[in-house]
């Protein structure tokens, strides 16, 4: 690889290692906010303080001043007064009512009319959903179908057989998904039994054509970030199979290998599961094979 390239990637590095330290900034600035916003409510909805009348707030130095008397006016006769003639009580109320009401037929109500019922919201294709399975490397993925979200089932640990055993039940109905992507392999690297691994991916295969008709695609593993050179070599060899297998069999296939390649901010700290980067970076390889 040569200088310039080298310098490409520490420049690619340094861009997406400042992204995830800004994305970071900007959900502990959202939580900041959102704290400062609730302790605003709360204040909010306390009673405010009685405020003392002015005449309350004299001091002892103040001056009180007395209004002048109004000049005397001419004077006038006094009119003798007639006593008032009190009220008359008030007058009791009576109802009165029809006894043998009750044994009349009771009166038939008017039909109210019914509000017109909304629309039915469209239907969603199967031809339109995606289904997503595999290991932990899929936990924090999140794929956008053609007019919906995709569905993800995550299984930390799992090897290929686990999600074969796990299809059946996830596929209960053939026509359930248009498209079902796995991404499983990263676990069955530490067997050390590369075609044996391969016979597991067949079976795999088989079992998924068994359960759906739907569009099946292959998620090719991550390259591991300084985990040692053999489970590296191991997890090239696989992908290097994988995308000629896929070929041959008809199926599609996600190539993860050129970008996760030498990218430390798209890993966490175990340099082998996605970072909240990464997770976006995976879902954007799958959302463009599926497409």
């Amino acid at each position: 690889m040569t200088s310039s390239q080298d310098r490409a990637l520490q420049a690619l590095s340094s861009e997406l290692a400042r992204l995830d330290r800004h994305i970071t900034a900007l959900l502990k600035r959202q939580d900041e906010l959102l704290q400062r916003k609730s302790q605003l409510e709360a204040s909010r909805q306390v009673s405010p303080s009685v405020v003392a009348p002015a005449s309350s707030l004299r001091t002892p130095g103040d001056a009180v001043l007395t209004p002048a008397p109004a000049a005397p006016g001419p004077w006038e006769r006094q009119r003798r007064r007639r006593p008032s003639r009190p009220s008359p009580p008030p007058q009791p109320v009576f109802t009165s009512c029809n006894r043998f009401a009750a044994l009349s037929s009771p009166p038939t109500p008017s039909p109210t009319p019914r509000a017109p019922l909304p629309a039915p919201a469209p239907r969603r294709s199967a031809q339109d959903s995606v289904y997503v399975i595999g290991s932990s490397i899929v936990r924090h993925v999140r794929v956008r179908g053609v007019n919906s979200r995709a569905t993800v089932s995550c299984f930390p640990g799992a090897r290929d057989l686990d999600i074969a055993k796990r299809l059946p039940s996830a596929l209960r109905r053939r026509d359930a998904f248009g498209t079902v992507v796995i991404h499983v392999g990263t676990n069955d690297i530490s067997d050390r039994r590369s075609e044996v691994l391969k016979e597991h991916y067949q079976t795999l295969l088989d079992t998924a054509r068994k359960k759906t008709d739907a569009r099946i695609v292959i998620s090719g593993p991550l390259p591991t970030y300084r985990r040692g050179s053999e489970r590296f070599s191991r997890l090239f060899a696989l992908q290097s199979w994988l995308r000629g297998w896929c070929a041959s069999n008809g199926l599609g296939y996600v190539d993860n290998w050129s970008s996760f390649w030498e990218q430390p901010a798209l890993y966490r700290r175990d340099g082998l599961h996605p970072s909240p980067l990464g997770s976006v970076v995976l879902s954007r390889n799958i959302e463009r094979a599926i497409r």
